[in-house]
């Protein structure tokens, strides 16, 4: 009887460990870094999903990762206190694997001061003071990206402001003075980095492999099921055989 109970826990730790890892390979992370106002990380700043349970308070890093998402788009929030400092939306996570964001640098997205009252924004002595009714061409947002112009590193484009996703495009789209900077891009079944605007697969999902070096169809080959690629790129079933969980 002993024997048979002991089989009995066995199997019931195997099976909800087998769950455990089937729920991290359907989920996904989001991380980067706050650096906001060009001081760096903001103690207390809320890095949230709206509609979602949890919520991550940077510290003076600014460092942040939400994990157990699943695959698909999220907008990101970025609070503090109950002021909505920024937010991106269109962030892509992928099952299994971790959307990189870098370094998202912004600072107070209307300026300095709305309607007189005080802010917490840094700034510098030469910059203007911004209010709801200045005639200062400095304060005015000529693209409507939510960036005033002394903020704004390309008030004529409403993609590129303080806070934005950076994406591979040789583009500084995030005003932090570097184009490109630590870009993770999703590829199909895989990520990718960039290097003056162009993309590098470096990591596929598992069971699926980039055996033609092409980026537009990331990683293409399902190792699983191909017969032509069973198990690895290139690794041809007879014609008798199929592939099955990668073996002919």
């Amino acid at each position: 009887m002993r024997s048979l109970f002991q089989r009995f826990c066995i199997a019931l730790l195997f099976l909800s460990s087998v769950a455990a890892v089937s729920a991290d390979e359907t989920q996904g992370s989001i991380r980067g870094t706050v650096n906001y106002c060009g001081l760096g990380g903001l103690d207390g700043m809320q890095v949230y999903v709206p509609g979602r349970m949890f919520t991550v308070i940077t510290d003076e890093s600014g460092q942040f990762q939400l994990d157990g998402l699943g695959a698909g788009s999220y907008t990101l929030f970025y609070r503090k206190g109950d002021r909505l400092l920024n937010q991106n939306q269109g962030v892509q996570v992928l099952a299994g694997q971790t959307s990189e964001l870098g370094v998202i640098a912004f600072c107070d997205r209307k300026g300095m001061v709305s309607g007189g009252g005080s802010t917490s924004t840094a700034v510098t002595p030469a910059q203007p003071l911004c209010t709801a009714s200045s005639n200062d061409p400095q304060c005015k947002d000529a693209d409507g990206d939510g960036v005033v112009a002394v903020l704004d590193c390309d008030d004529g484009n409403a993609n590129i402001y303080p806070g934005a996703i950076e994406v591979c495009d040789g583009v500084d789209n995030n005003c932090s003075g570097t184009a490109d900077d630590n870009v993770s891009v999703l590829v199909k079944h895989g990520m990718g980095t960039c290097d003056a605007g162009k993309i590098s697969i470096t990591q596929c999902s598992k069971g699926y492999s980039d055996c033609d070096g092409q980026v537009a169809n990331g990683c293409e080959v399902d190792l699983i099921r191909d017969d032509e690629n069973c198990g690895s790129c290139g690794n041809m079933c007879a014609s008798s055989e199929s592939c099955g969980l990668g073996f002919c």
